[in-house]
């Protein structure tokens, strides 16, 4: 019998941190905290971890303070901050558009939108992830309440037309949940947090128009804009209950804290986290204490093969083709072929995998010497695993880390 490993061998958990681009006014410490975390080397806040970490930006700024975006403000005049955007889209470690830009003092207009999707296609660059920022006058977010306007038809503010152009595939619209791990194991923890998230949607929250949280504790749900395009909607942890409100980098570390990572480990589940890590940075002071130590840890039950540590992008595109992946198989006396097709049904329709969307899936079977993995008709390098902690073989497609340029 062959069948998807839930996550990458050998681990047990999944975990990316999406970090907002809110505040993050100073172009030094955006870089520092960035080779920190992904990095190999001691800089300026401490020694690089090496874990695979992207981040957020904006193309415009209308707030009326200095935040880092990729134009001076609403002009399509590039600012210092334009030039690393440029390598970390090219890495990969720049996966998330906060939508087009802070709009805090209004004035959005699809022409920001159609010249942000311009400079993405003259560099020749997709960004999956899409993150709403604010509330009103931010009106060119997408979703259902009524500031959001980005994705109706007819008003100044429409653009989800031009999404498929820059190759959005995922977006957050402010769905947030305080369960430790998506699509995992229905602990007692977990299931006592999503029954008091339902109560609370039925009572505190009952007259929003869109739900908090999600009934099934998914981390991926399928969404119907109002121009009628579907797409994939995802949920991002906040904290256990409250206890973060600024989401900044002093409330990072608690996010982070040593008894989360374990509960996620335990729960066997996904887990996109929400926050502002660019935000209150201090290169003078350091960081908030606990913060690197909390890094560390992360890092270590990465190195032991417990947590699996990538980008919002790539734990997102790795969480629907290993759900919707459907592999045929071919047996004989000398080996066993698994044969990979093309494409993938999904809730938000038929889509194509490329032979780079298949790092990290990892096939049980019985004798995994004799397995081989196709995929148009071409054999594909792969691992052969020893037991996992369930006690079974498999073989998995190679995870190809990202190449951090700094």
């Amino acid at each position: 019998m062959i069948s998807i490993r839930k996550f990458p061998y050998p681990y047990r958990a999944a975990l990316a941190i999406s970090s907002d681009i809110d505040n993050a006014s100073s172009l030094e410490s955006f870089v520092e905290i960035m080779i920190l975390l992904n990095g190999n080397k001691i800089n300026k806040l401490g020694h690089g971890l090496g874990l695979e970490v992207g981040n957020s930006f904006w193309f415009f700024n209308n707030s009326g303070k200095k935040q880092l975006s990729y134009f001076n403000r609403l002009t399509s005049k590039e600012s210092e901050f334009a030039p690393y955007c440029r390598e970390l889209w090219s890495s990969g470690h720049l996966d998330v558009l906060h939508s087009y830009g802070n709009f805090d003092c209004g004035e959005f207009h699809r022409k920001y939108a159609e010249i942000s999707v311009n400079e993405l296609k003259k560099n020749n660059v997709a960004i999956p992830v899409w993150v709403n920022h604010g509330i009103f006058p931010n009106t060119q977010s997408v979703g259902n309440y009524d500031h959001m306007l980005g994705a109706v038809p007819g008003t100044k503010e429409y653009h989800m037309d031009l999404a498929d152009n820059i190759g959005l595939e995922y977006f957050w619209m402010g769905k947030n949940t305080h369960v430790i791990g998506q699509d995992g194991k229905p602990t007692l923890s977990v299931k006592g947090k999503e029954w008091i998230q339902l109560l609370m949607k039925k009572t505190r929250f009952r007259n929003e128009k869109r739900p908090l949280y999600d009934d099934l504790n998914s981390l991926l749900l399928p969404i119907k804009f109002q121009d009628s395009r579907t797409a994939w909607e995802f949920q991002r942890w906040i904290n256990a209950w409250g206890k973060e409100t600024v989401l900044d980098v002093n409330d990072f570390a608690q996010q982070i804290s040593k008894g989360i990572i374990q509960t996620l480990i335990h729960n066997s589940g996904f887990m996109i986290i929400y926050t502002h890590f660019n935000e209150n940075v201090s290169i003078k002071n350091g960081l908030p204490s606990g913060l690197l130590e909390n890094l560390k840890y992360i890092q270590q039950q990465q190195i032991e093969g417990k947590l699996f540590v990538t980008t919002t992008s790539r734990l997102l595109k790795f969480k629907e083709v290993s759900s919707y992946l459907k592999c045929s198989t071919i047996k004989d006396e000398k080996r066993n072929r698994i044969i990979i097709p093309g494409t993938i049904e999904t809730p938000v329709g038929k889509k194509r995998i490329t032979k780079k969307n298949l790092q990290g899936i990892t096939f049980y079977c019985e004798e995994p010497q004799k397995t081989k993995v196709f995929f148009k008709d071409h054999e594909l390098m792969v691992a052969t695993n020893s037991l996992d902690e369930i006690g079974k073989f498999s073989v998995s497609i190679p995870w190809e880390p990202l190449e951090f340029p700094w």
